[in-house]
């Protein structure tokens, strides 16, 4: 739910477009989405001990979003409003010069206040050993455990970095409400990391393309495309920012699969597990090497297209890095 610090061609580790972007794959669960924090600061003076065996960071980062509209297809309907506080840890480790895992875990705090409601017992028949979350109360919860490999497979003109990733759901959270932290599956995400350093120029430009195998929920498939695109600039050695998009394409079922009088059965208490949530978000980023060893990052989004997926008023994200 709603992805690795990795090494650019200077060695500075750098974090990924998907990794804390856990979120935004729910019809109502926009978990952790930090999205893309850009690159570090290209170092000049770094070396090759620099993505050598046994570097590594811990990141803290926070995360707020604002959400007032859900898309149904060809219309954006005002749902009331979702407002979603995530925290998240995470540790980086290089095995290798070539080599990093990475492993995470956010905690989320939801709250829900609009007519949407989703009541467990009116369902039929009804469910009474499913919390109601929809009170316009907070609620929190653990989300998924993240573990990431990527491989360093060429840095040179273009750095190239396979990855993979590993989403395991942390407990047995509900997932039936606006305020739920996630969809409570398993998946799995293959896919590659590129990224270009221009000669002679502060610029770079990076582009992630994935694949994410998704556990079934009544035979339906939610595999889906993730294209991310970013492009930044060095104003100093210690700053750089960023313009990013982040793009998800999958299968799943839409608004017109549940018809409000269908919305008491089985299929209606998993949609948001088996609906598309397709999107398209953009946004700005930043870093900042403050000090030795230290790194300071942010970004802030909105959604700019979705389909079948809550619409993301304004999400901002704050976070700090600490290298070893």
């Amino acid at each position: 739910m709603i992805s690795t610090l990795s090494a650019n061609s200077r060695g500075v580790l750098r974090a990924p477009f998907h990794r804390i972007a856990i979120g935004i794959v729910s019809l109502h669960v926009l978990g952790i989405s930090l999205t893309t924090q850009a690159l570090a600061a290209e170092n000049p003076e770094s070396n090759d001990d620099d993505h050598a065996a046994g570097k590594g960071s811990v990141s803290l980062a926070y995360q707020t979003i604002s959400v007032n509209k859900f898309n149904i297809g060809e219309s954006d309907v005002d749902i009331g409003e979702v407002l979603t506080h995530s925290l998240y840890v995470e540790i980086n480790y290089a095995l290798t010069d070539r080599w990093q895992i990475t492993a995470g875990l956010p905690f989320i705090k939801k709250r829900y206040d609009g007519p949407g409601q989703h009541d467990p017992l009116t369902l039929v028949p009804p469910r009474p050993d499913v919390p109601f979350l929809d009170d316009g109360s907070y609620h929190s919860d653990f989300q998924d455990f993240f573990v990431g490999f990527n491989y360093l497979w060429r840095s040179d003109p273009i750095t190239v970095e396979p990855f993979v990733n590993l989403f395991i759901p942390s407990n047995d959270y509900p997932h039936f409400a606006q305020a739920a932290v996630g969809q409570n599956l398993w998946k799995l995400e293959v896919g590659v990391d590129l990224t270009k350093y221009m000669p002679f120029s502060y610029w770079y430009y990076r582009v992630e393309t994935s694949y994410t195998f998704a556990e079934k929920t009544l035979g339906v498939s939610v595999n889906h495309v993730r294209l991310n695109g970013e492009m930044g600039y060095f104003f100093t050695q210690d700053f750089s920012a960023n313009l990013f998009v982040q793009s998800k394409f999958g299968q799943g079922g839409d608004a017109t699969d549940f018809p409000p009088s269908m919305r008491t059965d089985e299929r209606w208490y998993q949609h948001d597990r088996t609906s598309k949530h397709n999107f398209a978000n953009v946004g700005i980023g930043a870093d900042w090497f403050f000090a030795d060893k230290y790194q300071l990052y942010g970004s802030a989004f909105t959604t700019v297209w979705g389909d079948t997926v809550h619409l993301v008023d304004l999400a901002w994200s704050i976070g700090i890095s600490r290298y070893f």
